[in-house]
C-alpha cells in the first residue's frame, strides 16, 4: 500500500463538523505520525466544506501530516479518481477509510480502492507494518494503564517491570537502527542521517562502535529504543551519535546508554569523551543529558555544542 485516504466525521474525530464542535480521536495523532514516518501518503477526503476542514486539521495539528485535502459536496468516487490521478497510486495501492459503510461500498465498487473502517484506527496499520502495530497496542495498553494508576509517573514505571539492555550492535539490526536514527528528533543529539550502506560500513569499521539498548515491561516489549555511535581515536571517544526514541521519553534510557559508554571508556583507559549537539527547538532534552553526566561545554557555535567529559 502506498496511500490513505481518510473520512473526516466519525472517522479522524468524533462528531460532525456540519452541527458544531468535534473530538480528536485518542489514536488519530499516532496513527497519522506513524504513517507518515513509513513514507506513506495521506489524504483527508471528505462531503464539508473545505475551509472548515482545513481549519480544524490545523486545529488538532493534524496538517502536517497530510499531503492533500479533497473536501466539497461532490460524490466521494470522483474525488479519490482525482486523488489517484494526482498522485499517480493505482485504486489497488490505496485504502479508503470511512466510518459509514454506503461510502465505503461506493469506492469498492467505483473505484476499485481497499475499504475499511474500525473504530481504533491503529488497526489501519495492518495494511502498512504489522509489527509497528503490535507496538502501538502495547503502547495503547501502557497509556491506559498509566492513566488508571493511582500514583506519581514515577510510582508507575517502579511498578512496570522495566527491563533495559546494552549490547554491541551487529548487521542483523541494521534497518531498526537506522529508521531509528533517520525518524527521531526530539531526543536526537546531531541529528544526522543515514543510508542502511552508511550505517553498514560504521558497523564493519574497527574504528567505531555502536551501541543499542532496548526495553521490556509488563506491557510488552518496546524493542531497539537508543543507539549511540563511537570514533575511536587513541585517548579519546567521540560520540557521534546519539539518539533515543520519544516513545520512552522520561524513562531514564539516555541517562544509562551514556552511563555505560563512560564506564566502558573508563575501564579501556579512555582519557577523555567528545560529543556534540546540533541544537533546535526539538532536542533541547540532549544538552541536558550531557550536563546532567558532567559534560564540560567547551565551545559553542551558531546551533552546534561541543562538550568534553575528562576521565582522567
Amino acid at each position: 500500500m502506498k496511500l490513505i485516504i481518510w473520512d473526516a466525521d466519525e472517522t479522524l474525530w468524533e462528531g460532525k463538523i456540519i452541527y458544531g464542535k468535534v473530538f480528536l480521536k485518542y489514536e488519530t495523532k499516532e496513527t497519522l505520525k506513524q504513517l507518515n514516518k513509513l513514507g506513506i501518503k495521506q489524504y483527508v477526503c471528505s462531503k464539508n466544506d473545505e475551509k472548515k476542514i482545513r481549519k480544524q486539521l490545523e486545529e488538532f495539528g493534524l496538517t502536517k501530516y497530510i499531503d492533500g485535502i479533497k473536501a466539497s459536496w461532490k460524490p466521494k468516487n470522483i474525488a479519490i479518481k482525482e486523488i489517484l490521478e494526482e498522485t499517480t497510486i493505482l485504486p489497488e495501492e490505496a485504502v479508503f477509510v470511512d466510518d459509514e459503510k454506503i461510502n465505503r461500498e461506493e469506492i469498492k465498487e467505483l473505484v476499485g480502492c481497499h475499504t475499511d473502517y474500525e473504530k481504533d484506527l491503529y488497526n489501519v496499520l495492518k495494511y502498512f507494518d504489522t509489527d509497528r502495530l503490535l507496538l502501538m497496542k502495547q503502547e495503547k495498553r501502557r497509556n491506559r494503564a498509566e492513566k488508571e494508576f493511582k500514583g506519581t509517573f514515577k510510582e508507575f514505571l517502579d511498578n512496570s517491570g522495566m527491563v533495559s539492555e546494552i549490547k554491541r550492535a551487529h548487521l542483523g539490526m541494521l534497518t531498526r537502527i537506522t529508521n531509528l536514527a533517520n525518524r527521531t528528533n526530539e531526543l536526537n543529539s546531531a541529528r544526522n542521517r543515514y543510508t542502511e550502506k552508511q550505517l553498514a560500513d560504521i558497523l564493519n569499521n574497527p574504528n567505531y562502535m555502536v551501541y543499542i539498548i532496548t526495553l521490556d515491561d509488563k506491557y510488552g516489549s518496546y524493542g531497539i529504543i537508543g543507539e549511540i555511535i563511537i570514533k575511536k581515536e587513541k585517548d579519546a571517544w567521540f560520540i557521534r551519535d546519539l539518539c533515543i526514541s520519544c516513545r520512552v521519553m522520561g524513562r531514564g534510557i539516555g541517562t544509562k546508554l551514556l552511563s555505560y559508554i563512560i564506564d566502558l571508556a573508563k575501564a579501556n583507559n579512555v582519557q577523555k569523551i567528545y560529543g556534540s549537539i546540533n541544537l533546535n527547538n526539538d532536542n533541547f532534552r540532549m544538552k541536558l543529558l550531557y550536563e546532567k553526566l558532567k559534560f564540560e561545554k567547551i565551545s559553542e557555535k551558531e546551533n552546534t555544542i561541543c562538550y568534553e567529559l575528562n576521565l582522567k
